[in-house]
């Protein structure tokens, strides 16, 4: 499972400079392109769509690198053993918020729904649930295939604390 972690970590850090390359270009393009006269509205609307992913895509690198927000002074204060066992309270409530968003993620877009109701608009019209047909303002596409990223990374932040949750940890770490 470790290796699968990292092979995604890999895959992760790669998609993430790629979008940040391509935030980069669309940024400086639309700001050449404004300030010859000529505003190219859909380098706004998608730059603010791959920073979106940007940040999802993050947040699965951090689970994996293990760079959340965390208390220094707790861990400082214990002995190797009260980091072990703090270091796995850690990893279980990541994998709690994991499940959250599983939870969240499933509900938001209703997969059972969709595949019952036969298309995404025929969902939308008997539940107002409207992920799957909500048109982007200037890109001309849905905005779901900007959205799936959310199950993406929960799904590869999922696979990272497990990861981490099978590994034992070594005695005097944590």
């Amino acid at each position: 499972m470790q290796g699968l972690s990292r092979s995604l970590l890999r895959l992760e850090k790669g998609l993430a400079g790629l979008l940040t390359f391509a935030i980069l270009v669309l940024v400086g393009f639309g700001s050449v392109a404004r300030g010859l006269g000529y505003p190219q509205v859909w380098t706004d609307e998608l730059a603010v769509h791959l920073m979106v992913m940007l940040a999802f895509i993050a947040a699965s690198m951090g689970v994996a690198l293990q760079n959340h927000m965390a208390m220094g002074l707790m861990p400082e204060s214990l002995g190797p053993r009260g980091r072990r066992v703090l270091a796995r309270v850690n990893q279980g409530l990541i994998l709690a918020f994991m499940a959250l968003m599983a939870v969240l993620v499933w509900i938001w877009l209703d997969l059972p729904g969709l595949i019952a109701a036969g298309s995404g608009e025929a969902l939308a019209e008997a539940s107002f649930n409207f992920a799957w047909t909500d048109p982007t303002l200037t890109l001309g596409m849905r905005k779901i295939w900007f959205w799936l990223v959310v199950p993406a990374s929960v799904l590869a932040g999922s696979l990272h604390v497990l990861a981490q949750i099978v590994t034992p940890l070594p005695e005097a770490e944590a």
